[in-house]
């Protein structure tokens, strides 16, 4: 494998917990909290260090493996049951996120168009990128970083007279439950998925560096929280429910000096380029699981990652018959899916190398004779 840069890896983070927030927790939240969505968020940000910290503490241990050779090298036939159900949910991962990228895309750019034309036509750079591997993912990834960055600080200069901070009002006027439920969505569709970036070793990655993983976590989170507040203070709370993707509506207030204005169509195209990383990485993951368990080699690779698309395809144009459908088992049945196989799974395989490094320890201070 290639090696990518820090930087790159780091764009990775941003793009996985951004993805899906606005076509989908943000419309979620906002209807089961209200202006107490805020509170969510910050709750779940908080929350959402405890995988984090388990995703870092395994790949600094072992920066030579990834979580595939991890889970068999620890777990031995136990670990490779695992890595079968992370295959499991992976595909079933990357359905759900690309059934979301093609009816998100037709209800703004292409509504005309048969769904199964949009997914043939999108399923192809993803797996021309998906067989070029992660280098080129990490290319593609830092540029449309840097003009996402632009872009979102021009939103935020544009929308900042439109603020009413009385929209926040009555606080804590949900019930305490219904705050941490949101909190339960936003960790289970946006962070735990920084689980898919175990799949990189750390000595794959130039530079690697904990501190920045950790300032582009908070960074994220951050400009996730701005885009709530950005809704609710300039929209309210019941023209903020009252869209289906109220994230992108209010794009359509930013214009600078009448230079940037209509916003939401270039956003609107950085959040597709968004899920497109995320669908790439959960797609290269789980080709990767196929790869290393049979043991197969690089010439492969395109057979099984046309095989895996194929199943995305028509998986994700099938299972779903209305939009209501999908989005309830995304935030239902998914999210049981979601924590088991990226945060129980790792967390399982990080009390296991506790205990060895425990017996290690012991046999350090009391050696046999």
């Amino acid at each position: 494998m290639k090696k990518i840069s820090s930087l790159e890896y780091n764009t990775f983070i941003w793009f996985i917990i951004r993805s899906c927030f606005a076509e989908l927790t943000l419309t979620q939240i906002l209807h089961i909290t209200y202006q107490d969505s805020w509170i969510s968020i910050i709750i779940g940000s908080i929350l959402g260090l405890i995988p984090f910290f388990i995703f870092e503490y395994l790949k600094l241990k072992y920066p030579d493996e990834n979580i595939i050779s991890l889970n068999e090298k620890l777990l031995k036939n136990f670990g490779k049951f695992l890595n079968f159900l992370i295959l499991i949910g992976s595909i079933i991962g990357a359905i759900c996120v690309f059934w979301i990228f093609i009816h998100f895309s037709n209800s703004l750019f292409l509504y005309k168009t048969n769904l199964w034309t949009t997914s043939i036509i999108f399923i192809l750079p993803i797996a021309y990128a998906v067989t070029k591997g992660l280098h080129v993912l990490g290319k593609v990834s830092l540029i449309l970083f840097y003009i996402s960055v632009f872009f979102n600080i021009t939103i935020m200069l544009g929308l900042t007279n439109g603020i009413d901070i009385s929209n926040f009002k009555p606080i804590l006027d949900n019930n305490i439950f219904n705050i941490f439920d949101c909190s339960v969505i936003f960790i289970g569709v946006n962070i735990a998925q920084l689980f898919f970036l175990t799949i990189i070793p750390k000595n794959d990655i130039i530079n690697y560096s904990k501190k920045n993983n950790l300032i582009f976590y908070i960074i994220t989170c951050l400009n996730l929280l701005d885009i709530l507040f950005l809704t609710i203070s300039i929209f309210g709370i019941d023209l903020s429910t009252l869209y289906e993707y109220p994230g992108f509506q209010i794009l359509k207030r930013v214009n600078i000096l009448g230079v940037f204005d209509r916003m939401e169509s270039i956003l609107s195209i950085e959040a597709l380029l968004s899920l497109f990383i995320r669908i790439s990485l959960m797609i290269f993951y789980a080709k990767e699981i196929i790869t290393q368990t049979f043991k197969l080699n690089e010439k492969t690779n395109k057979y099984i990652t046309t095989f895996i698309c194929l199943i995305v395809v028509i998986l994700s144009n099938t299972i779903f018959i209305t939009h209501e459908e999908g989005e309830n088992f995304f935030t239902g049945p998914l999210l049981y899916i979601v924590y088991f196989i990226c945060i129980i799974i790792p967390l399982i395989t990080a009390i296991k190398s506790l205990k060895d490094f425990k017996i290690i320890k012991d046999e350090h201070y009391y050696p046999s004779n």
